[in-house]
C-alpha cells in the first residue's frame, strides 16, 4: 500500500514526462488524453506529475489507495477541481451536484437521497419495461438487415425515461428538452480540448444557439416547478420528491436551487446509461461466449416472460455483462481534485492548490489490477474472482461523498433493458466500421455505431413477450 498523510519533511516529487514552460504536459494530453495519461501511469506509476500549467501543478492519481485517500479517507482537503473545465459548464448546472462544494453540496444531497433510493426506483421500474418495450416493438418493425445508429437509439431510450421520471414530462416537450440537451453537450464537447475559446458572450453561431438552449431548459424547469406548485398536484416523479424535501433546519430548496438540482440529474441521467448500453451492445457483439452466457442466464431465469424488479437480483451475470462494460468503457472516464492543503500520496509531495486527475478508464486498464485487462471478462464481477481486489480499482461512477447518486436507478435501467432486448435480438456490427473512442467529454464512439437487428428465433414469436408488464 502507498503511502499517504500529512506533508512530509522532506518534499518527494513524483516523477514524470517533461513537460513545457507555462503548459506542462496540455499539449500531449489535449491531442489524445486517453492514450497521454495511459501511457503515463504504466510508464511512472500510480502518481505522476504532469507538469505545471501557470502555477498549478498538475498529477495523474491512478493507484487506487490513492484514489480511496482523496475521495473518501481525506476527501475534507479536496475540492472539485473546477479548473479542469470549461466555465461554460457551471452556466448549465451553476450550483447543482455536479458543480457546487460544500456545505451546499452536502445539504442538498442528503436532501435528494430519497429520491433516488433503492426502494424509490422499484416504484418506476414499470416506467422503464415500458419504454424498453416501446422501443423494441419499433426494432420489429425495422426488420433484419437494416442498419440502425444504436448510439441515437440508446441515447433516445434513456432520455425519454429520464425525463419522465424527474418531471413527468414525454411527448413534444420531451423532444424539445432532448434536442436542447445534445445542442449543449455537442458545445461543450468541442470546448473542453480547445486552445482558443472566445467567451461565451462573443455572438457566434454556436455561442448563440448554446445560449438559447440553455435558457430554453431553464425556462421549461421554471415553468414546470411553477405549475407544480401552484396545482400541488402529486407525481410518481423526482420533482414531487423534490418539492417536499426539507433540510435538517426545516427549509426547503429554493426555486433556483430545485432548478439546477433537476437541471444536473437531466445531464447525468441522459449520458451515463445511454451510453454504457451502446458499448455493451458493442462488445457483446464482439465477445460471442458472452453472448451465449447471457442468453442461456435469460434463459434460465426469465424464459421469455418479461422480468420483474424481483428478478434483477437472479440476473447476476447481466449484472457482470453491463460492470466488464464500466469497466472497459467508463462512460465519465475522467475527473479531478484539487487540495486545499499540502498533502502526501504515494509517500509524494502534493502542493496546495494543485489538480489531480482522476481517471477510471486509466485505473481500469492497469494490469496489476486487471489480467489481460483490455479483454472483456464479465466473470472478473462474479463474487470468487473480485476477492482482494482494490475497492477503488473499479469506481465507474466515482467514490466517496460524491459518488454517483443516480448508480442504482442506472444498474436497474440498464439490466431492465439487457433482460428484455437480449430474449428478443442479437445485435450485429455493421462490418468496415472503424470504432473509435471520442474521450472530448464523455466515452463515446466518435462516429456512432452502426448495427442491424437479428431476431432470435426462440422467442420472436412468443407473444408473451408483447403482453402484460409485471413488477
Amino acid at each position: 500500500m502507498l503511502k499517504q498523510g500529512s506533508s512530509p519533511s522532506v518534499h518527494k516529487t513524483p516523477p514524470g514526462p517533461r513537460g513545457l514552460p507555462i503548459v506542462g504536459c496540455l499539449p500531449q494530453m489535449m491531442s489524445n488524453p486517453i492514450q497521454f495519461l495511459s501511457g503515463a501511469a504504466r510508464e511512472y506509476g500510480g502518481v505522476v506529475r504532469l507538469g505545471s500549467v501557470g502555477p498549478q501543478q498538475l498529477f495523474l492519481i491512478s493507484d487506487p489507495d490513492c484514489i480511496k485517500y482523496i475521495v473518501l479517507e481525506h476527501a475534507e482537503n479536496y475540492t472539485k477541481g473546477s479548473n479542469f473545465k470549461d466555465d461554460t459548464i457551471d452556466l448549465v448546472f451553476r450550483n447543482g451536484l455536479v458543480s457546487s462544494e460544500d456545505p451546499l453540496h452536502r445539504r442538498h444531497r442528503r436532501m435528494m437521497q430519497p429520491a433516488l433510493h433503492r426502494q424509490q426506483i422499484s416504484t418506476w421500474v414499470n416506467l422503464m419495461i415500458e419504454h424498453i418495450d416501446q422501443m423494441l416493438k419499433e426494432w420489429h418493425n425495422i426488420g433484419p438487415g437494416v442498419p440502425i445508429d444504436v448510439t441515437a437509439h440508446m441515447l433516445r431510450m434513456t432520455q425519454k425515461v429520464i425525463l419522465k421520471v424527474l418531471m413527468d414530462i414525454e411527448g413534444e416537450e420531451s423532444a424539445e428538452l432532448t434536442d436542447a440537451w445534445n445542442i449543449i453537450f455537442a458545445y461543450h464537447c468541442a470546448r473542453l480540448w480547445s486552445w482558443f475559446k472566445l467567451p461565451v458572450k462573443v455572438p457566434t453561431p454556436k455561442n448563440r444557439e448554446f445560449l438559447q438552449a440553455v435558457r430554453f431548459i431553464d425556462d421549461l424547469i421554471n415553468r414546470k416547478i411553477q405549475e407544480r406548485q401552484q396545482s400541488g398536484e402529486e407525481h410518481n416523479d423526482i420533482l414531487s420528491i423534490l418539492l417536499k424535501a426539507r433540510d435538517e433546519s426545516g427549509e426547503p430548496m429554493s426555486q433556483e436551487q430545485l432548478r439546477d438540482e433537476i437541471n444536473s440529474l437531466i445531464g447525468a441521467g441522459f449520458e451515463t446509461s445511454g451510453m454504457s448500453a451502446v458499448w455493451t451492445w458493442y462488445l457483446l457483439s464482439q465477445n460471442p461466449s458472452a453472448e451465449s452466457k447471457l442468453h442461456e442466464e435469460l434463459a434460465t431465469v426469465l424464459g421469455g416472460r418479461t422480468p420483474t424488479a424481483e428478478d434483477l437480483p437472479n440476473l447476476k451475470y447481466t449484472r457482470m455483462v453491463l460492470e466488464e462494460t464500466m469497466r472497459l468503457y467508463p462512460v465519465v472516464w475522467i475527473n479531478s481534485r484539487s487540495n486545499i492543503a499540502d498533502d502526501e500520496i504515494g509517500g509524494y509531495h502534493i502542493p496546495a492548490g494543485s489538480l489531480l486527475i482522476l481517471s477510471p478508464y486509466v485505473t481500469h486498464h492497469l494490469p496489476a489490477y486487471w489480467e489481460n485487462p483490455n479483454d472483456y471478462e464479465p466473470e472478473r464481477f462474479s463474487q470468487e474472482h473480485s476477492i482482494g481486489r482494490p475497492r477503488h480499482a473499479y469506481f465507474p461512477f466515482g467514490g466517496g461523498p460524491r459518488q454517483c447518486m443516480g448508480d442504482v436507478f442506472a444498474m436497474v435501467e440498464l439490466q431492465l433493458l439487457f433482460a428484455m432486448a437480449a430474449q428478443q435480438f442479437r445485435l450485429r456490427l455493421v462490418p468496415n466500421q472503424q470504432i473509435e473512442i471520442d474521450s472530448r467529454l464523455t466515452l463515446r464512439p466518435r462516429h456512432g455505431v452502426l448495427m442491424t437487428l437479428e431476431p432470435r428465433s426462440s422467442f420472436a414469436n412468443d407473444s408473451k413477450v408483447d403482453q402484460q408488464l409485471r413488477v
